[in-house]
């Protein structure tokens, strides 16, 4: 494990982070390549839409994180700042930026829909990165297991399931399957309504391999928080559906 790529002098520069970043240059760097075949030939709308998803995003993750784990910050408020040392939810950044995204489609007089469609794939991509940064910064750590790829983190006397790895593995197919779905897809939000579903599930099923912070009915709260995803994301396929077969009559 790698939590720290280089220091010099007093700066750190923490691999989680540096992960991210890397990422977010990808998912900006084929986005720009992409937009004007995908219906947005205006880059400032991509880079502004990227902000956008970056600043909301991270503002949902790190508040989900923190209400996940509000018994152990509410006895050491200042680690809230402490961003460097990780504490970022998914669900949370998700939530966040396409409530932020909605607000920018309503200010820049976007369709809604249309920019989340274009946009998903990439976010799979930059998670892709997030959980290799995971991996480095020794967080988000699976249970224990004595498979042959198990892997023991600094600290621990046993070896574990590297489901960072797992997810990050998962997310990469998720894009590439992502952007083929979206440049055939028939109704729009439908990319978004398979993302949902596709990754819902994935999520759910590589939680079992999670150590759960807290449980309830014998799933944990990410569990839930995926089954709310994929029924989700069928309503709106389902709806989006309806739609399309009503303006094609």
């Amino acid at each position: 494990m790698k939590p720290i790529f280089f220091q010099l002098g007093a700066l750190e520069i923490h691999s989680y982070g540096t992960m991210i970043a890397l990422g977010v240059l990808a998912a900006l760097f084929l986005m720009l390549k992409n937009a004007r075949r995908d219906g947005f030939p205006d880059a400032n709308v991509v880079y502004d839409s990227v902000f956008v998803v970056l600043l909301t995003g991270f503002l949902g993750a790190r508040l989900y994180y923190i209400i996940e784990n509000f018994q152990w910050y509410r006895h050491d408020p200042l680690k809230i700042l402490a961003i460097w040392e990780g504490g970022l939810i998914f669900y949370g950044g998700t939530i966040g930026s396409l409530i932020g995204l909605a607000l920018f489609a309503k200010n820049k007089n976007i369709k809604y829909l249309n920019l989340v469609d274009f946009l998903i794939p990439y976010e799979a991509l930059v998670h892709a990165f997030g959980r290799m940064g995971c991996f480095l910064n020794g967080c988000c750590n699976g249970i224990q297991c004595d498979l042959p790829w198990a892997v023991r983190f600094p600290g621990m006397t046993y070896s574990v399931h590297p489901v960072q790895l797992y997810e990050m593995v998962f997310n990469l197919f998720l894009f590439l399957f992502l952007l083929y779905f979206y440049r055939r897809r028939k109704q729009v939000g439908s990319t978004t309504a398979f993302y949902l579903v596709t990754y819902g599930m994935g999520r759910f099923m590589i939680e079992f391999l999670r150590p759960a912070m807290s449980s309830w009915l014998m799933f944990s709260w990410n569990q839930w928080v995926s089954l709310g995803m994929i029924i989700f994301g069928i309503t709106m396929h389902q709806i989006s559906f309806k739609n399309y077969k009503k303006d094609n009559r």
